[in-house]
């Protein structure tokens, strides 16, 4: 019998740091750049962040290797199938004895920086499967950036800690924005990262960011 990882989902409302501005709600007529300094004070004012982590079957881990963008690892010796706990009686020893204790789990987390018009939000979405509480078998990672007045100019996801064959891994996310002023000549150029741990039993954390 499959063993489906135990997932603690983590619900992370809005925090903000002491003297953090709140998001306000758009005025009547949308966003419209303002002055440098302006820019510069909301791009910077506050931020918010949140996880939520949920178990998932097989195919659904296995389907979110095709996204464009992805960065996919697996076990050695394993094909996405198997990594994923799809194995069968044609498969390796290994990954038949890995089929039943094999549970897969998603996460999307997300921080964001700024508040309204010029807020800058990364969002990590990480699928990963894992034999129960010993090693991971198979990840995809995906990153996103976006705001309101704030593109995304790039984005990178990049293991810093684990991974495959550990009973852990740690995921940083990062994006570069381009965010326009009054001044069509002056943009701001802020860049962030994402710090995301991930673990055998189904858990994960946001442990940092900048």
């Amino acid at each position: 019998m499959r063993v489906k990882l135990l997932v603690a989902g983590v619900l992370t409302g809005l925090l903000t740091t002491g003297g953090a501005a709140m998001a306000k709600a758009p005025p009547a007529g949308g966003a419209r750049p303002l002055s440098p300094a302006e820019a510069s004070a909301l791009a910077a004012s506050g931020f918010s962040s949140g996880s939520v982590t949920r178990a998932v079957s097989a195919e659904e881990a296995l389907a979110a290797a095709s996204q464009p963008g992805a960065t996919v690892s697996v076990e050695p010796g394993l094909s996405l199938r198997e990594a994923v706990g799809l194995g069968s009686a044609g498969t390796t020893t290994a990954a038949v004895a890995a089929a039943d204790a094999t549970g897969c789990a998603a996460n999307a987390a997300w921080w964001q920086w700024g508040t309204w018009p010029y807020e800058q939000r990364i969002t990590d979405t990480t699928y990963w499967c894992a034999v129960w509480g010993d090693h991971i078998t198979y990840r995809s990672s995906s990153v996103n950036g976006n705001g309101t007045l704030c593109s995304t100019n790039w984005t990178s996801s990049a293991l810093i800690s684990g991974g495959i064959g550990y009973s852990w891994f740690v995921m940083r996310s990062s994006a570069g924005f381009s965010c326009p002023t009054v001044i069509p000549w002056i943009t701001l150029h802020p860049s962030h990262y994402l710090d995301v741990s991930r673990n055998a039993w189904g858990n994960s954390a946001i442990i940092g960011s900048g």
